[in-house]
């Protein structure tokens, strides 16, 4: 049973990894451990009708908007039409402009790495 629980322990540290791809780049790697820190509770799981990266659906349309846009909804928070609600700065007021912004960079980053997986396996 411990051996059980050991391994179960190891697969839930090891997921963030193999899901939340690491890119090369100061903004981007900062903007990962933020993105985990504040805002995977959320993005991760859907929660509040946030867009997860991983899902290149929820994404498309999203990533069409300008950058300045997904930073604006960020920082400022944002009700969406499909009542999705994202509040000023993930619910964390301590976040910097420039900590959300990169955060913002690294989940664009993943949901377009996701896109572009899954244009490649068609």
């Amino acid at each position: 049973m411990a051996a059980a629980l050991s391994l179960l322990s190891l697969s839930a540290v090891a997921a963030p990894d193999a899901v939340y791809h690491e890119f090369e780049g100061a903004t981007l790697t900062q903007g990962r451990v933020i993105w985990l820190q504040n805002c995977e509770t959320c993005h991760g799981y859907g929660i509040a009708g946030a867009p997860v990266p991983m899902q290149p659906s929820e994404w498309r349309t999203r990533l069409a908007k300008t950058r300045s846009t997904l930073y604006e909804h960020a920082i400022d928070g944002f009700y969406g039409p499909d009542d999705a609600i994202m509040p000023p700065r993930g619910g964390n007021e301590t976040l910097t402009d420039e900590q959300v912004r990169a955060a913002v960079d690294y989940m664009a980053a993943l949901a377009l790495s996701y896109i572009q997986a899954m244009e490649k396996h068609r």
